[in-house]
């Protein structure tokens, strides 16, 4: 299960089935707001489903033949594992779970990795997110060989893009109607940035 620091007050850690009754509740606090940007699939409805959704984040950190042999495979049968599963982690700030940040590879190349990410309201305006990319980033780079990131999010969705800019990613393009959060459709824009570029950023003490 994949954990790390990002400091003193922040870390990430693959979502556990343990985890599912704290992060429900985080959900109900936030569901209203988070529905205007974040998917269905990513804002389970009930209890039950936020428990499944933790089980399948937490399988999305083991091979398969793990993922097996745990207690909980009866509660998510039948289970067909993505070929690249995502990264899916609570990010927790002075030890209370505060949001979810996840790290995918890309289906067209496996040395590109997309994030998302969402907050508790009461929680923004720290930096928390920003640190966690930052952090995951320089992860991803040393040790899954990952060349390119992506943030992409709708046009009017100002907080998400903040944190792609402050991290000196480029927008690369703009999609209309390429956004679609359940029925809701926006302009998707898309932000990059090269690992190479990203470390030369580091060594000129631009993040």
């Amino acid at each position: 299960m994949f954990l790390l620091r990002v400091d003193d007050e922040i870390s990430v850690r693959t979502l556990h089935p343990d985890d599912a009754q704290e992060l429900f509740k985080l959900l109900e606090r936030n569901r209203s707001r988070l529905r205007l940007w974040v998917g269905p699939s990513s804002l389970p409805e009930t209890a039950k489903a936020t428990r499944i959704y933790a089980i399948e984040c937490y399988f999305g950190s083991l091979d398969p033949l793990s993922a097996i042999d745990t207690p909980y495979i009866d509660e998510v049968r039948p289970y067909f594992p993505p070929i690249h599963p995502p990264m899916e982690m609570g990010i927790w700030f002075c030890g209370d779970l505060v949001g979810v940040i996840s790290l995918s590879i890309l289906e067209d190349s496996d040395t590109a990795a997309e994030f998302g990410y969402w907050l508790d309201g009461k929680h923004e305006g720290k930096g928390i997110i920003t640190r966690c990319v930052r952090a995951l980033m320089d992860h991803a780079i040393d040790n899954m060989g990952i060349e390119r990131f992506v943030i992409g999010c709708a046009q009017n969705n100002p907080r998400s893009r903040a944190v792609a800019e402050r991290l000196g990613y480029r927008l690369q393009a703009i999609i209309p109607n390429g956004e679609v959060v359940g029925e809701l459709v926006y302009d998707r824009v898309v932000y990059g940035i090269r690992s190479g570029e990203w470390r030369l950023r580091q060594i000129k003490g631009a993040t």
